[in-house]
């Protein structure tokens, strides 16, 4: 399908979508990717001893040793295993790594810090099955793509080794909802709007302040230690924005940070069937391999020289 006409049928169905409750968006949600399904080449194993709802996302090859630790977006206040799959199956599929996928808490049921303390948990399950930080990359889109950023500054705090790497789809990183952005392609983006996600930030939010860091990523501090960090973002997007100040705040940090801005791209557009995802998905593959094949060249280089 062309992306322009697939851009069409989207806000057609989200001008609908925005409109009914929310428990129906979320069930709406579910039974669309139930319909969609998955790639045949990936099958889902439920996690049976860990308290949260969770899957291992398994393509049929896989790296044994590297893994992915999923931050699935949805504002907070929506998003499930299933869902989760419409990006990340594809993802494991291309990169040829098992992906862990999990549901945190949500909005307004559960607001801030819920989602941040089931993130934290999760990590320490991956790590109390044997998986090192240095073998983990962590990826999210939209609102999981700015609770990383935000997982990434709690566990640090709390003395944790991070992640090897990092990749944000799409982040939404600033709860204040004032960007540029929110206004300049609030006609734009066929998926979100500036409404839609202050409707959303006020849910998760409750009585905290937008501007404390584990909420709005982008106003966080952050130094050499972190990750290399992948933003990948379209032009067309509200939290376009969101991307462009999180890298620099990266950069101004001394953090290794690339950005990809992907011409006449809506939110998320990934996990459709169109040329730009499957280059995006592409990039991410290359992305990751570059931090572990470095990382191999120079253990190997270190040997030499013992």
């Amino acid at each position: 399908m062309k992306s322009y006409v697939l851009e069409q049928t989207i806000r057609t169905a989200q001008h609908i979508i925005h409109k009914i409750p929310l428990e129906e968006q979320r069930l709406g949600q579910t039974k669309l990717f139930s319909v969609r399904g998955i790639p045949k080449e990936i099958h889902c194993e439920l996690v049976e001893d860990f308290e949260m709802h969770s899957e291992w996302v398994i393509p049929e090859k896989y790296d044994d040793e590297v893994i992915i630790f999923y931050t699935h977006g949805g504002g907070y206040g929506m998003g499930d295993l299933i869902s989760s799959r419409a990006l990340i199956a594809p993802i494991a599929k291309h990169c040829g790594l098992k992906a862990f996928s999990f549901e945190y808490r949500l909005s307004p049921e559960y607001q801030f810090p819920a989602p941040l303390e089931d993130c934290a948990k999760a990590y320490e399950y991956i790590l109390s099955k044997g998986y090192e930080p240095k073998n983990i990359v962590i990826l999210g889109d939209s609102a999981g793509g700015g609770l990383l950023f935000s997982v990434l500054q709690y566990l640090k705090q709390r003395g944790y080794k991070l992640p090897h790497c990092g990749i944000a789809i799409s982040p939404w990183t600033d709860l204040t909802i004032t960007a540029e952005s929110y206004e300049t392609m609030d006609k734009a983006d066929p998926i979100l709007s500036d409404e839609v996600l202050e409707k959303f930030a006020e849910a998760y939010i409750g009585e905290e302040s937008p501007l404390n860091p584990l909420v709005s990523p982008v106003f966080g501090k952050y130094d050499e230690s972190y990750p290399p960090i992948l933003i990948q973002v379209g032009n067309k997007e509200v939290l376009y924005d969101d991307s462009v100040r999180m890298k620099q705040v990266l950069e101004q940090s001394g953090v290794n940070v690339t950005m990809e801005v992907y011409q006449n791209m809506f939110h998320i557009f990934h996990i459709w069937k169109i040329q730009e995802a499957e280059e995006a998905i592409e990039n991410i593959h290359q992305f990751i391999k570059k931090q572990f094949y470095d990382r191999k060249c120079i253990n190997e280089a270190n040997k030499k020289l013992v």
